[in-house]
């Protein structure tokens, strides 16, 4: 199984989607709302090209933002 296998299966376990299904929807893997929008930094849209997370879920997991 390569690196990229894994991570499809690990993301549709949890997500029911593969961040590649995401980006091409242009939403979150999680909220699976329009994710540019809700990206308010470079590292968050970078964040998004990684994980598929837009930068408010990501925040929300991993405690980040100004909350």
């Amino acid at each position: 199984m390569t690196l990229q296998n894994f991570k499809d299966t690990i993301a549709k376990g949890l997500y029911k989607l593969t961040v590649r299904e995401a980006h091409a929807d242009e939403i979150c893997i999680q909220c699976r709302e329009p994710a540019l929008s809700k990206c308010y930094s470079d590292a968050g849209i970078r964040e998004y090209t990684i994980s598929g997370l837009c930068e408010q879920c990501f925040d929300g997991i991993f405690g980040g933002g100004s909350d």
